[in-house]
């Protein structure tokens, strides 16, 4: 890519040469060639050349001239790339080779007469045979090359104007056009777009250019320099060759002195190359509203945005933001984004004009910063009422998003909220703490819904130093109760615990029911977690009460899911539906959609439990329905699992598995290795149940590793508890046996009594089917304590058998007398229960050999 002005001789910097073209020869007028040197170092863009390579030869057959336009930001190596073509193809082309540097950068560029007169010359036109009229000239020019079968490389074009004069005509010709811009407009091209270096091309590029083999500490250090640079080749290349001319210097040091971001576009300079001036010679080319616009960009917290926060930012409204952005997008000072209508920004680039910024007013530049924090925090509110639906909000109509939908809303929360929470930080170093714990509020409930924790972290952190800083002790409990919540998300329930504490303390003291309520429900959920229900149901009981007295709707919602979840987990499943139909209710009422579908999914889980699997498909994939629609991971994650559950239950394997597949990528992807764990543990129990016995047992690991990994105890149990069959596959050994009561005693701690029940049930299955009835007994009784009420009806039947069988076995009868009278009594409680005729005739031996015996 040019950058001098000599119309003589472009300076590549790509290129460590100075390149002069040289004047008219005998040989050059029978066959011109102008062509600088190909790169030496060219890396890279393998599929880039072979299209383009391939493109002028599919040519050679049509009537017309073959245009291919190379275009991309300032030192993206738009002229290596062009020359490495050229050199390749220019043997095929009889009539030669031209090029010329257009100047398109320079305050003039090269008018296309004057390249005209350079080109006609070099063809073996006589000087005084070159008309002075420069339409004259041009017509000669056309004349000349019409048919000639040449390659003609512009290099470094302003605009459509200056290249069309200079295109040529007639079969096996072709023209390679290089710019800063997208020339969008000129006609029948083949267009290359050139992005940055990947990594690997990257690293290629630095060892290549210093003639160094890195490795080590020192290829770590070259990734860490190629990232500073942001893959862009003149700034690798400026890099390289500081690293090149000084032994002393090595990528490490180098990594250290690019590390500062202010520092960084000084550090890349060698020589008169610098990144600061390749890029400053598209600056100036811009006009003042796009030079503006430009310079507005750099307080966008991201490297992506839309015209909706830059119209914000520069005041002129969304439709001019979409034209200047457009006008930057051809200029390759922007490119467009992966999403229609948005665009992004290279780090060089924003540091550049972030240094531009940084010239102008203090007090225009805050403005415009509290222009766009009011402008998301509106955008927000609207996309809350349409995704949340339970807090309406009246929002300004003089600035904002227009967001008129629920799916328009999770589509710009999936695109700002990103901008949103940086803004946020930022306002907060603009010293209005009531402003930034105001603005924190109207981006709390929306990450909460979509499940974008890690901005949701940076919410509540931020909103809980604004809220305090302002002395605003209803905001400060608010963001308290919301930290407390995230907490409990990523089961940290000490730290939960801890600012659900503080907050209903300080809940009291402001005397607000709405606060008092909010704060009840989510200690009784923190002490529900932690397996306190005696102390939970109080709690939860107060919310109820408070919430239905005052109408709020949506505690009221809350707290009857928590009193059901209480009853479900404590194996009382007739008596948790009502409350979960209830709180359906309230969510459908109030619009309520994550709401609802959290609730429709645990009311599948516990018509799973209850033996009717269809009604638990349908609630399941209702709920998956909606939290796809919300895109939040961590929910789809969650009912992704719950699904594949349901399915097991019913023994479609296959389709659980596919499902926790599906799973463990969204848990990779979106980084909840919690989550991951849970479906490594779930499918390591379907893979053994297929006889896959070596996946399972590594499927097993996986999961167990992963809590460990997290410092997450209850999980760590739970997951043993489910993996039971896989560890004792081969029979029971010391080692298994440890790792079960290690987790039992984990769950006692938790007070986990439903868990501690499926372990025992799991041991009965495990020992009964190696013939160990003295054991099958012993933990069929434990899992049976207090009738085995914690546990799912199915489940309790299964144990039931798994008892009798045991006690038959053992001679036991009083035993068998009792387990018989309570597996009647519990077909009796569930009559719409099938039990598989299979545990009917093992019930029916067990019984009857208590017969035979004479008892």
């Amino acid at each position: 890519m040019a950058i001098g002005g000599d119309a003589h001789g472009p300076i590549l910097v790509n290129s460590p040469q100075f390149i002069v073209v040289p004047g008219s020869t005998p040989e050059s007028s029978s066959r011109p060639k102008l062509l600088p040197p190909d790169v030496q170092d060219f890396t890279g863009r393998e599929d880039d050349v072979d299209r383009a390579v391939e493109a002028v030869r599919a040519n050679f057959s049509s009537p017309g001239t073959m245009v291919a336009v190379i275009s991309g930001q300032p030192g993206i190596g738009k002229t290596s790339f062009a020359l490495r073509i050229a050199h390749m193809i220019e043997q095929e082309f009889t009539g030669g080779v031209l090029y010329a540097d257009l100047r398109g950068v320079d305050p003039v560029p090269a008018p296309p007469d004057e390249i005209a007169r350079r080109f006609l010359h070099v063809l073996g036109v006589p000087d005084g045979e070159i008309p002075a009229d420069p339409y004259l000239r041009l017509d000669l020019y056309r004349h000349r090359t019409a048919g000639r079968g040449l390659l003609v490389v512009l290099d470094n074009a302003a605009d459509e104007r200056q290249v069309r004069p200079l295109l040529p005509s007639g079969p096996g010709t072709a023209v390679l056009v290089t710019s800063r811009n997208r020339l969008a407009g000129l006609e029948s091209t083949h267009r290359f777009d050139l992005a940055v270096f990947s990594t690997r091309t990257s690293f290629d590029f630095l060892e290549r250019v210093t003639g160094r083999t890195l490795a080590g500490a020192e290829a770590q250090a070259a990734i860490e320099v190629a990232e500073h640079c942001d893959h862009l080749p003149l700034a690798l290349r400026i890099a390289a060759y500081r690293v090149q001319s000084s032994p002393r210097i090595r990528m490490a040091d180098l990594a250290v002195e690019l590390h500062d971001e202010h520092e960084r576009l000084d550090a890349l300079s060698v020589g008169d190359l610098a990144v600061r001036k390749a890029f400053n010679l598209s600056y100036r080319k811009l006009g003042k509203a796009s030079r503006n616009t430009f310079k507005k960009v750099a307080h966008v917290p991201t490297s992506e945005f839309g015209p909706g926060i830059c119209g914000a930012l520069t005041g002129s409204g969304e439709a001019q933001a979409r034209k200047a952005l457009r006008k930057l997008a051809e200029a390759n000072l922007v490119e467009p984004s992966a999403v229609a209508g948005r665009y992004r920004i290279h780090d060089l680039l924003k540091e550049f004009v972030r240094e531009k910024a940084l010239k102008g007013s203090p007090t225009e530049s805050a403005a415009d910063v509290r222009r766009m924090i009011l402008w998301l925090q509106n955008s927000a509110l609207r996309a809350q009422n349409h995704i949340v639906g339970v807090l309406e909000v009246e929002v300004p109509t003089s600035t904002g998003a227009a967001v008129g939908s629920f799916e328009e809303a999770v589509t710009w929360v999936e695109q700002e909220i990103a901008n949103a929470v940086g803004a946020l930080v930022m306002s907060e170093a603009l010293g209005r703490p009531k402003d930034t714990a105001t603005f924190a509020l109207s981006l709390n409930l929306v990450c909460q819904t979509v499940g974008r924790w890690d901005e949701w972290a940076t919410v509540c952190a931020t909103g809980l130093r604004a809220s305090t800083a302002a002395e605003e002790p209803e905001l400060r409990v608010t963001f308290l109760t919301e930290t407390a919540n995230l907490a409990r998300y990523r089961r940290d329930f000490a730290t939960a615990l801890t600012h659900a504490s503080q907050a209903h303390d300080e809940s009291r003291a402001t005397k607000a029911v709405a606060l008092i309520t909010g704060t009840a429900s989510l200690m009784g959920c923190l002490l529900m977690d932690l397996g306190r229900r005696n102390e939970a149901l109080p709690l939860l009981h107060e919310s109820l009460e408070l919430a239905e007295r005052f109408n709020m709707k949506h505690e009221v919602g809350k707290a009857l899911y928590n009193l059901g979840t209480i009853h479900r987990d404590s194996g009382e499943l007739r008596t948790a539906l009502p409350y979960f139909e209830r709180d359906l209710a309230v969510c459908r009422e109030t619009s309520d959609e994550a709401g609802a579908a959290e609730t429709m999914n645990t009311m599948g889980i516990t018509y799973a439990e209850l033996g009717e699997p269809q009604t638990a498909e349908k609630l399941q994939r209702d709920a998956l329905s909606i939290f796809s629609r919300l895109r939040n991971p961590h929910k789809i994650s969650m009912v992704l699992n719950d699904l594949a559950l349901t399915f097991r239950r019913q023994g479609r394997f296959e389709e659980a598995l596919s499902l926790h597949a599906e799973d463990i990528e969204l848990c990779r992807s979106s980084g909840n290795t919690s989550g991951e764990g849970v479906a490594h543990g779930n499918a390591a129990e379907i893979l053994y149940r297929l006889g896959r016995i070596d996946e399972a047992v590594e499927r097993a690991a996986l999961a167990r590793d992963r809590f460990v990994e997290l410092g997450d105890r209850q999980r760590f149990a739970q997951t043993v508890v489910s993996q039971i069959s896989v560890l004792f596959h081969g029979g029971p050994h010391a080692e298994s046996i440890a790792v079960v009561n290690q987790a039992l005693q984990i769950l006692a701690e938790f007070d986990e009594a439903k868990t501690i029940a499926l372990a025992h049930f799991a041991l009965a299955r495990e020992y009964r089917e190696k013939s160990l009835w003295e054991e099958t007994f012993t933990h069929a009784v434990l899992a049976l304590s207090d009738d085995g009420k914690v546990l799912p009806p199915v489940t309790r039947i299964a144990t039931c058998v798994l008892a009798l069988e045991a006690a038959a076995q053992l001679h036991r009868w009083d035993a068998v007398r009792q387990y018989e009278r309570l597996l009647g009594g519990i077909q009796v409680e569930n009559p719409d229960i099938s039990v598989p005729d299979h545990w009917v005739e093992r019930a029916r031996s067990a019984t009857g050999a208590m017969a035979a015996s004479g008892e």
